[in-house]
């Protein structure tokens, strides 16, 4: 990963250092890779801790791993503000990292049990982004197997043409669905699925209807990713490795003696001890060969420094297998190679109690945005509009997410996500609007550079440390994958912020030392923006 973009800040503050601390053990700042500041109102200080472990804390039992210093107030706080400017991070050593993320099923609504993936995925490209990285955004999408099988035999024996659907992605849902319960408990209806998928996959058959079915879904897709405000570089599928495509690859694993067939004629690899299966007996394809087949073709397409699966804890196992395969045949590409773990939402329903596709809780939270809009005496009423009230809806079910620790499952609760008071997304939108509406309405210019010898308040001193965390939190986030460590982040300045917001005046004061109180607030916003921005919410003006 990009060496620590903070480590700028870290050389200018220590620069100015008044006082040094553990200086006996100090090697290069570099290697310190976490930066704790705490804000001394009476001794008119900042000091700066510095550690090169993940718990952040200055701990004397450990001081070969941490090193500190103090800087004078006045020239911690022009350093600081004079630093934030709303420009991109350059890299010197930009990575090429593939994130492969999202990834739903054709002829299916967008299932909530995609949404973790999507929410995070786009998180960590858009960090990636942030430090000036090459991303690939990648939305595998699940158009082969067995259940395409049962598709097509619902269709067939219900005799509906996809060119007759009203509401073609409802339709070839139910008629799924159908199919599937059949298949439960009649075995031709599965043995006929799996014909169909054989053929298929075998070219034996015409794929215009599975062409249709493609199209249909992406259109439908688009129109969830578009209210997410989540962008694709390429949609890849699964069956461009189906049995016909990869055909050489399985020729090479065998010929490594790294699959072989079993009595039954089943295609098994050996995977720590265990057998797994790769191949079918009549040689179709699972998910398994698929996804070995993907991964050495993205190695070869991309050259990728980092390919990064953001799929749910339930895979771990099969990236696994995955990974230990490919590794056999080509150790490079498995260098990169990365399952992203997530846990489960728990709860996630509509009013009616059903399990629910993303539209409809978009739709949900829209309109309860809506109802809690007209309720607030804060509310202008220029602002209670459908794409405020989207975004807000979708900034609610986002936050919410990711200040979930990323591997643990959580239970969704409407309340806690639609707040608008304490530690919610609501919340923070509504300071970014504030404080955009301070800006423009204060009646002074925001100043070039900052003069900080009239900034004495001690809430100042609070915003300004954590202004100085930004990029700590942001390198931390990236290494870990980790969401939440931005939006806790978010919620600590948020504090600090609307404590500033109650005790210090822009109106009505001296010029000068109004135009430098609303400096503190610009830098403030502006942090708020790009967080929002990294964490994949839209940062609105008007609420």
């Amino acid at each position: 990963m990009n060496k620590r973009m903070s480590t700028k800040l870290k050389h200018i503050l220590m620069d100015q250092a008044t006082t040094k601390i553990s200086t006996k053990n100090f090697k290069n700042i570099n290697n310190y890779e976490n930066m704790h500041i705490s804000y001394k109102h009476k001794q008119n200080v900042f000091t700066v801790d510095l550690s090169n472990n993940d718990s952040q804390s200055f701990n004397a039992k450990n001081e070969s791993e941490q090193f500190g210093f103090e800087v004078e107030r006045r020239t911690f706080l022009k350093t600081v503000l004079d630093n934030i400017k709303e420009k991109p991070l350059l890299n010197c050593k930009p990575k090429k990292i593939v994130i492969d993320f999202s990834s739903p099923n054709i002829a299916k609504p967008f299932h909530v049990g995609h949404l973790r993936s999507t929410i995070i995925g786009n998180f960590i490209a858009n960090i990636n982004e942030y430090f000036s990285n090459d991303v690939v955004r990648l939305n595998y999408l699940g158009d082969w197997g067995t259940q395409f099988g049962l598709l097509q035999y619902g269709l067939e024996s219900q005799n509906i043409a996809i060119s007759d659907m009203d509401n073609p992605i409802k339709t070839l849902y139910e008629v799924y669905v159908q199919a599937n319960k059949l298949s439960a408990s009649d075995e031709n209806v599965q043995n006929k699925a799996k014909e169909y998928f054989s053929a298929i996959e075998q070219g034996k058959t015409n794929l215009a209807n599975w062409r249709k079915i493609r199209e249909i879904t992406v259109k439908e897709l688009d129109k969830v990713y578009h209210r997410l405000g989540i962008k694709f570089d390429e949609y890849h599928w699964e069956s461009e490795y189906n049995g016909h495509a990869i055909k050489d690859t399985i020729t090479n694993l065998e010929n490594q003696g790294i699959i072989s067939a079993d009595v039954s004629g089943i295609k098994v690899a050996k995977v720590k001890d265990k057998s797994v299966t790769f191949l079918k007996s009549d040689n179709s394809t699972l998910y398994l060969s698929r996804d070995v087949a993907a991964l050495l073709d993205r190695y070869k397409r991309y050259r990728f420094d980092k390919m990064l699966y953001v799929v749910d804890n339930a895979q771990t196992d099969h990236f696994a297998a995955v990974f230990d395969i490919v590794e056999r045949l080509d150790r490079d590409c498995t260098r990169g190679c990365e399952h992203i773990k997530f846990g489960r939402i728990k709860g996630m329903s509509t009013r009616s109690g059903n399990v629910v596709f993303l539209n409809n809780i978009l739709d949900e939270a829209k309109e309860k945005m809506y109802e809690q809009q007209k309720k607030s005496k804060n509310t202008r009423r220029s602002s209670i509009n459908e794409e405020t009230c989207d975004i807000l809806g979708s900034t609610a079910v986002v936050i919410n997410d990711l200040k979930q620790r990323r591997q643990k499952d959580y239970v969704f609760q409407w309340d806690k996500a639609l707040q608008s008071e304490g530690d919610s997304g609501i919340k923070l939108q509504y300071l970014h609007c504030r404080l955009w509406s301070l800006e423009n309405n204060s009646g002074v210019a925001i100043p070039a550079a900052a003069e900080p010898d009239g900034l004495n308040e001690e809430v100042i001193g609070d915003v300004v440390a954590e202004l100085a965390r930004f990029d700590d939190a942001l390198n931390r986030a990236v290494s870990e994958n980790e969401a939440c460590i931005i939006v806790n982040y978010l919620f600590k300045l948020a504090r600090h912020v609307n404590r500033m917001c109650n005790e210090v005046k822009v109106k009505n004061v001296e010029n000068d030392l109004g135009t430098q109180r609303l400096l503190v607030f610009h830098c403030a916003r502006l942090t708020i923006k790009k967080a929002l921005e990294i964490l994949g919410v839209k940062p609105l003006f008007e609420m």
